[in-house]
């Protein structure tokens, strides 16, 4: 099941790329037999156009039936890019959406806005926290990877800029830019953009091999609330914000430095 979009270019396209992917796929024997033995339902499916549907393609916002055979898929695409490339199909036209309107709002223009959106969907699709996020996944899903492809680099240039941003963003678990963020997809039990960002500190903290205690800080508040996070260290607030202000300090030396 492709995109309506209209294509004058397959050579130029990347919609119209993954439309004639899609295409050669979708009624393949092998591509078949790999999907069926997830055991997604009872049937066997014959196209993967059926897959599409079932887990929601173009279909009404709120199917739960559709939310949990997609969360089966999800839990495929961890180390199946078959599985992967299937919820990436089932998001493309909320990631045009998001294409139009970006390119409209920053005028870079669609071409640009979309490839910028490819860039980030299939690291999203394939690191999405299932057993964290297991309700309303294609929006959650859209939802982070218009956050990485046009908030947070933003916000790291102005977190650079300043130096105190990432501080900031971490001891408040929030920021002006990310609250202001217009979300057309809302969703009460999506990830918020504050543990988004947490998620990047984190990955920040491994990728440029600060301390374990900085990385250990980083990853507990992902889970946990400053003053839970002192309570179980058995420490007061403020020396958790001091701890958690060393452990930013030191990211934001250590990335300055790569940089």
């Amino acid at each position: 099941m492709t995109t309506s979009q209209s294509i004058t270019s397959i050579h130029r396209n990347p919609i119209a790329l993954l439309d004639a992917e899609w295409a050669r796929m979708v009624y393949s024997p092998r591509v078949l037999r790999t999907v069926n033995s997830w055991g997604l339902r009872p049937t066997p499916f014959t196209s993967l156009d059926e897959v599409l549907v079932a887990i929601g393609f173009r279909g009404a916002k709120c199917d739960l039936a559709a939310d949990q055979m997609l969360a089966q898929v999800v839990r495929h695409a961890a180390t199946d890019e078959l599985a992967a490339r299937i919820v990436l199909q089932r998001v493309i036209p909320p990631m045009l959406a998001i294409a139009r309107r970006r390119g409209h709002i920053r005028s870079i223009g669609y071409n640009d806005a979309l490839g910028m959106v490819l860039s980030h969907a299939w690291e999203v699709i394939r690191t999405y926290p299932i057993e964290r996020r297991p309700a309303k996944i294609a929006v959650n899903i859209v939802r982070d990877i218009e956050y990485f492809a046009f908030v947070r680099g933003e916000r790291r240039r102005q977190q650079f800029e300043t130096g105190a941003a990432i501080h900031d963003a971490t001891l408040n678990q929030r920021s002006a830019d990310l609250l202001n963020h217009e979300d057309p997809y809302g969703s009460s039990t999506g990830r918020s953009h504050s543990e988004v960002e947490l998620a990047f500190l984190l990955q920040s903290a491994r990728e440029h091999n600060i301390s374990e205690k900085s990385r250990a800080i980083f990853d507990a508040l992902t889970t946990q609330t400053l003053d839970e996070f002192a309570a179980a260290h058995g420490i007061t607030r403020r020396t958790a914000r001091g701890w958690l202000s060393d452990a930013a300090n030191e990211l934001r030396v250590r990335t300055q430095c790569a940089a």
